[in-house]
Order: C-alpha cells, then structure tokens, then sequence
C-alpha cells in the first residue's frame, strides 16, 4: 500500500503492458544500451597492441664519450618490448648495456589509434590503462551512493534526467582529452553519471509493473543490456583504422536524445504516492488511462476497494467535510493492527478526494498513512536487514568482480579479438532466456543459486584445462568453451540479483538499498581490469578466486528469503516481520493463496 491507493493494482486495473506503459519502459530501456557502451568501451579505445622499442642511436645510448669508450667497434641492438640490449657485433658478441626505450616505442598501428599507443601506456606505465578503467568502477560507486539516495528524495525521473544528460555531455568531452590526467578525471566523473543514471532507470522499471510482471522488465533490461554490450563488437571494427577519438564520439552521441527525455518520460507512480505526491500521481493516472483506454474513475476504484480489503480504513465522508479548517488526529490501523497517528487539514483531505476521481456519491473516504522517511542508516539500525544486506553486498561485489573481469580480459584471448569479444557477449542473450524462464518458475533465490552454481563450476573446470594447456590444444579449446559458459552464469545471476535486491528493502528505502550494494560492487569492479596482469604472474590465479568466491555465493544466498509473488514492501515493521516468516527455506505459500502483502 503506498499513499492512498495501492500501485500494484492500479498498474493491473491500467491493463499491465498497456500503451503507456510499453512507451515508458521503451524509454528506459533504450537507455541501458549507451550504459553499456561507455563501461566496456575500454575493451576497444584502451586495447594495447604488440609493441617494441623504437630504433634508437648508439649516442642515444651511451652519450656523447661513446666513440672514445668503444672505438672501432660496432653494435647491434635487440629491441624488446621495454628494453633495448646493446651487444658487440663480433663472433663472441657481448652483452655491453641494457637500457629502457629511450626512443619511445614502436606499433603496428597509427599512433593515435588507441588511447594507450597515444599516451605511451606500455612499460612502467601500463598499469595507467587498468587504472582509467578503474576510476569508471570508482565513480560507479561515488554514483550509486549519492544519486540513488537523491532519487529516494527527490524522484526517480529528475535525478534519471539529470545523470543522463551528463553522461552525454561527458562522454563527449572524453574524446577531446588532451592528456592522459584530463581524460582519467572525466572517465571518473562519467562513472558516477552512468550509474547514477543506471540505477534510477532499474528502479523506474520495477516500479511501473505490477508484482506478478517485474520480473519481465528484469529480464528486457538484461536484453537491452546484452544488445549495447554486442553492439561494441561490430562499431569498434567499424572505427578500427580510425582514432580512438571518433569512437569515443560515436558512442556518446547514443545518448544525445536525453537532452529531451525529461518531457518524454514520467516520474514512478509508486515513488509519488510514497511521498505524498498526490495532485502529481492523480495526472500520470489520467495519462495512462486514457492512452490505454481506461476509464480514470474504475482504475481508482479498483484500487481503492483493494487497498480498503488490505487496510480497513475508512472515515465518513460528511465528517470529513464538517471539520474543515481543523486539525484532527486521525487513527490509522494497518492489517496487523498496528496503530499511525497522522495530523491532517481536513481541506486537504477533501481536496484528495476530489483529485483522485472518488465517486461523489461514496459514503466513505480513505485517510492517507504518514509518510515513512528512511535513509541509508536505517540498514545498520536493523539486525536482520543488515544480515541480509550483508550477504546481498557480497553477492553483488562477486558479481561485479567474475562479470567485468570476463569481460575486459576477452581481447587477451588467442583469435581475433573482435570475434572473442563478439562470443564472451553473445552468450548473455542465452543467459536472458534462463532467467525469463526461471525467474518466476523457481524464484529470484533459486535463480540466482543456480547461475553462480553454473558459473562456479565452469571457471573451475575452465581454469584447470588452461593450466594443463597452456591455452593451446583441445585442452585450451575446452577452457575457452567453459569460459564462455561462466560468462554465462555470471550474467544470469547479475541480472537477476538486480531484481531480487530491491523486493528485499521498502518503499523509501528501496534506491538508497541498490544503491549502497551496488557501491560495494564497485570493489569487485575496480579489482577486475587487473585480472589480467594477474594472470601474467599466475595463470590460474584469477579462474580460481573468481571460482570460489562464485561458490560461496551460492552457500550465502540460502539464508535469503524469497520474493517472488509477494507485493513490495512498504514498511520496516512489515518487512521485517516478512524476513521472519519466509527466510532461507521456509515453506510460503503462492501468491494466488496467500494474500499478505509486504
């Protein structure tokens, strides 16, 4: 029950994937795919080529005494990726130095292909390439931190908005980096939009369908996600023999249409009657309904008789009207009989009545319940929230670790790196379908035990076959193909731990949830681009904690209660009283039996 009308039943009473509502989630989910570009576009406008010292001078080397120190001998150099060996060109040749690239270096490719041929990030400055990369995932958690607490308080739309608008604008700047600092501060400013913008359209795709349909827009969100992720592949071979630049600027323009997404897209009905937003909510209404054929008085009928049955709350209407311009304190008891007290002007309260379409004739009017304020805090102030929260974060920061290192490290796999690229993101589609078919079937918990069960499994089994290989061979075909498979699982449970964090929080405190768990994924997130250096010291190294942690993931995630077919909460009182009826394996009952609603 939000506010005065319950939103679950609106949403069904609008007819849940009518035309309002297929143009609202068209909207947000056009949106993902840019989101997609600008995390993983690092994979192509930050691919290190094969390099080697630049030719070099015999003066370059030893100085200008190098004639009075070796006269009439000559030299022969050996040019290495970051240093150049000087012999003696003799039958015995001797070693006479060793030195850096003091000449710079030299690639198979235009200079300003890629940003790392262009600032020279190789040597002793590769690891300015991960870091670039890493700044994304730390601005990804400075953005799930403030602008998912932002959207709790001041909507879901205007902080959208807002992030994506900028996410354009900074996008854009990248490609007019001048140098390697400048471009390193936008790509942390550009993670924090992206999330922040992200998080806010997961939210307001959640919160425009009914209980039994969010588990669709879930899974058309991963869709969409999986479609910006392949469409890298083919735009980056497009911009192969151009500047890193050009790509840059054609990604960012992906989301040029932001600039007038305020005036297309809607705020969260949920979020409005949550808050109080009455007047606002009550014109969103009227829009669906008539874009989908409804009558606006039968939506609100049906949803007030529901939440009436639900909450049992009625006031006289002519009472109502006598005490105008008075204050009255009016007693509210919820389904488990716990008591609110509100202080309402009575002028208000008829006001409502009149903006939300209520039958002139009724008898009866519905007093809204005060409004519940939570923050990020509230989670450390509840044991069980915070073990759950706990277990959720981890799950989160696994998630974000397996995916993006899988990811990023595609291009060090042997073949063509578009076409490795192309395979490591193609199997997401396959991963859309499982959970559509699951999600529901089984449950978000179930679901996403599973995928990390998957995922677990065939890192390990992967892992093992490039050790014994050494990449190449059948062994190494078979590593490639067990890869792919926990790009699979890993996918699959990402995805579907997006939907089940936010049925676990309430109403209010439901972004500043994702938010805070998706800010402790970030950790995994900045860890993953140095998956790779990792494997040049141990091979087996990053196969085998992304492994284990994928199978402790499944162990944890038995304690959480299960979601699926249960209403959101609204409440701390009653979520908390929901978590200790139904968590770990606690027997539920379906929706169609149990009517509680949480």
């Amino acid at each position: 029950m939000d506010g005065l009308l319950d939103a679950d039943e609106i949403w069904i009473a609008l007819g849940q994937f009518g035309k309002f509502q297929r143009i609202q989630l068209a909207l947000i989910l056009i949106g993902i795919i840019p989101l997609a570009f600008h995390l993983l576009s690092a994979v192509f406008i930050a691919y290190r080529p094969p390099f080697l010292c630049n030719e070099t001078t015999v003066d370059m080397i030893f100085g200008d005494d190098v004639h009075n120190m070796y006269e009439n001998v000559s030299y022969n150099f050996v040019y290495n990726k970051c240093s150049i060996d000087v012999f003696t060109d003799s039958t015995n040749s001797t070693l006479l130095k060793s030195t850096g690239c003091v000449s710079g270096y030299s690639y198979p490719v235009p200079k300003d292909r890629t940003l790392v041929t262009e600032w020279d990030l190789v040597c002793d400055r590769a690891q300015l390439s991960e870091f670039s990369q890493t700044l994304v995932i730390l601005g990804q958690a400075f953005g799930a931190a403030i602008f998912t607490s932002l959207a709790d308080k001041f909507g879901r739309r205007k902080i959208h908005v807002l992030g994506h608008i900028s996410l354009f604008t900074i996008s854009f700047a990248i490609a007019w980096s001048p140098n390697y600092t400048v471009f390193a501060v936008l790509r942390f400013i550009l993670g924090a939009v992206q999330q922040g913008s992200g998080l806010t359209m997961a939210i307001l795709s959640l919160e425009i369908l009914p209980l039994k349909a969010r588990y669709i827009g879930e899974c058309l969100g991963l869709v969409f996600w999986t479609t910006g992720v392949n469409l890298l592949s083919p735009i980056g071979y497009l911009f192969r023999n151009l500047s890193w630049r050009y790509l840059q600027m054609t990604l960012a323009l992906f989301s040029c249409y932001s600039l007038v997404e305020y005036w297309l897209m809607d705020e969260s009905v949920r979020w409005l009657l949550a808050n109080g937003r009455i007047k606002h909510a009550e014109r969103i209404i009227r829009k669906a309904a008539k874009m989908n054929g409804k009558n606006f008085d039968d939506v609100i009928k049906a949803a007030t008789i529901q939440s009436s049955k639900e909450m049992e709350v009625f006031v006289p209407k002519k009472d109502t009207l006598d005490l105008s311009l008075k204050k009255e304190e009016d007693i509210l008891i919820n389904k488990n009989g716990a008591e609110y007290t509100a202080m309402k002007d009575s002028s208000e309260i008829a006001n409502n009545e009149v903006e939300l379409g209520f039958p002139q004739g009724e008898e009866q009017s519905v007093v809204p319940a005060p409004i519940k304020r939570y923050n990020v805090t509230t989670i450390f102030r509840h044991k069980v929230i915070l073990f759950n929260s706990l277990i959720l974060w981890y799950t989160w920061l696994v998630n974000s670790l397996v995916y993006y290192a899988l990811s990023l490290t595609s291009s060090a796999l042997s073949g063509d790196r578009f076409v490795n690229y192309f395979l490591i993101a193609i199997v997401e589609y396959p991963a859309a379908i499982m959970e559509l078919l699951l999600i529901n079937r089984i449950g978000r918990r179930k679901t996403c035990i599973l995928f990390h069960v998957i995922a677990g499994i065939a890192l390990t089994v992967s892992t093992v076959c490039k050790t014994l290989s050494d990449g190449a061979g059948t062994l190494g075909a078979v590593s490639l193909v067990f890869n792919l498979v926990g790009k699979f699982g890993i996918t699959g449970s990402f995805s579907t731990i997006f939907l089940y964090t936010p049925e676990l929080y309430p109403t209010n405190l439901r972004n500043a949830g994702i938010g805070i768990s998706s800010s402790v994924a970030r950790i995994g997130g900045m860890l993953a681009p140095f998956a790779g250096p990792l494997m040049d010291y141990i091979t087996w190294g990053p196969g085998a904690i992304s492994a284990v942690m994928c199978l402790l993931a499944v162990y944890l995630l038995t304690f959480l209660p299960e979601t699926a077919g249960y209403e959101l909460p609204t409440t701390i009182e009653e979520l908390k009283t929901w978590y200790k009826a139904h968590a770990g394996d606690k027997k539920v009952k379906p929706v169609e039996e149990d009517n509680t609603k949480i």
